[in-house]
């Protein structure tokens, strides 16, 4: 094991430096955002579905602007209890996509459906609904409904879903937009859905955020292994901090590169959607992170423990020094979230990420995000780039 020496008074210095002088609102907003979310969860029982005979709540956007916010559903993490049935997949959907680039929002409007399916087809009934999901993501803080129209395959919703997300992030997403019948004491049947890869929308495009007509398909029965390793968000900060002397070089093609003392520094500021642990009870969690270099050498960073926090906040800065850029740009950073345990000596792995070079990834990762997120941050010396990590919960893809 290969560990390099990290000056302590220095790491305050620039921990308090950051602090003071950058201010970093995307993430900060993102944490008290999920702290939000955690305090109504937990007020929420296990159930499947709000009782969707009632009237939307004052979340629901119509696309007149009558009402803003978003219809979050809150549940907790028991989200798929009740009855289920059967029906041949009909119709269509007629909704539309935007992105507000200013708020950093993802709007779904969803303006109607036709040729539904009937959900009970003995008593010709249909009383239809939308759900949506921003995949990989299926829990709770990422659910959106629209109200129930009832006795009707032709139903007006006129509502529009809001989810709260940075454009970066949007490229790893896929968007689940579902159509369910809603009968009598939580029976529920499944009408079809349409999946849009977001990575391939372009959003910048006026053609692109009109309404138009998507057919509703079924369900697909294997669905791809990414999309259900979502183990919540890290929230981070990192730069590549270079000798003054070098600011201004021009690092891509440098022949000098290799004899260049950097230090690599990332902050952890936080994460949200965590997993809860039903034998842990509320989260003791810490990060580890791990930076792979070249030779196969790991050094290793690790944060404090915060205890009984569901959306932890560290604020704690990571440094790796004495490496170089050649180095950095043949290595691999592996960031960990651990939940530590109280009544048993080994800990609990709640998910990670990585950001690195193209040859430290497997074909099932998100190669091309984490990839250029790295590059992102080694063309850009002395500055801090912000991102949002998607946590993955395959924990045998991670060094730790």
């Amino acid at each position: 094991m290969h560990f390099l020496s990290v000056s302590l008074s220095q790491g305050n210095l620039i921990l308090a430096s950051i602090l003071k002088m950058k201010s970093t609102p995307s993430l900060q907003q993102l944490i008290t955002g999920a702290q939000n979310d955690s305090e109504t969860q937990s007020k929420s029982s296990c159930q499947e579905e709000e009782d969707m005979t009632t009237s939307p709540t004052s979340d629901t956007v119509f696309c007149d602007g009558r009402k803003h916010g978003s219809l979050y559903s809150l549940n907790s993490t028991c989200t798929e209890s009740g009855n289920f049935g059967k029906a041949n997949i009909t119709g269509e959907i007629e909704f539309a996509l935007k992105y507000n680039f200013r708020a950093c929002i993802l709007e779904v409007c969803i303006k109607g459906c036709r040729n539904l399916a009937y959900g009970e087809e003995k008593k010709k009934k249909c009383n239809p609904y939308v759900k949506v999901y921003l995949l990989p993501d299926k829990s709770p803080w990422s659910k959106r409904k629209t109200a129930v129209k009832k006795s009707t395959v032709d139903p007006e919703f006129d509502e529009t879903l809001k989810y709260k997300i940075e454009y970066s992030q949007l490229r790893s997403r896929q968007l689940q937009i579902s159509v369910w019948h809603a009968g009598a004491l939580k029976y529920r049947v499944f009408l079809g859905e349409v999946v849009i890869p977001l990575a391939a929308w372009n959003f910048e495009e006026d053609s692109m955020q009109l309404l138009d007509w998507y057919p509703l398909k079924p369900k697909l029965e294997k669905p791809e292994d990414e999309l259900i390793q979502y183990s919540g968000e890290l929230l981070v900060s990192a730069r590549l901090s270079v000798p003054a002397q070098y600011q201004n070089l021009q690092f891509e093609g440098n022949r000098d590169q290799g004899v260049l003392n950097c230090q690599l520094q990332v902050m952890i500021f936080g994460a949200k959607n965590l997993p809860m642990l039903r034998s842990a009870g509320m989260l003791n969690s810490f990060v580890k992170g791990c930076l792979i270099l070249p030779d196969q050498a790991e050094v290793k960073q690790k944060s404090p423990v915060l205890k009984k926090e569901a959306c932890p906040q560290w604020k704690h800065l990571f440094v790796f020094d004495g490496v170089t850029l050649a180095q950095l740009q043949r290595s691999c950073l592996h960031l960990t979230v651990w939940h530590k345990s109280t009544f048993s000596s080994s800990d609990q792995f709640l998910g990670g990420a990585k950001l690195g070079a193209k040859e430290f990834f497997g074909s099932m990762d998100l190669v091309s995000q984490a990839v250029l997120q790295w590059q992102e941050v080694l063309c850009n010396p002395n500055t801090w780039m912000d991102f949002t990590l998607v946590l993955h919960s395959n924990k045998e893809n991670f060094k730790s």
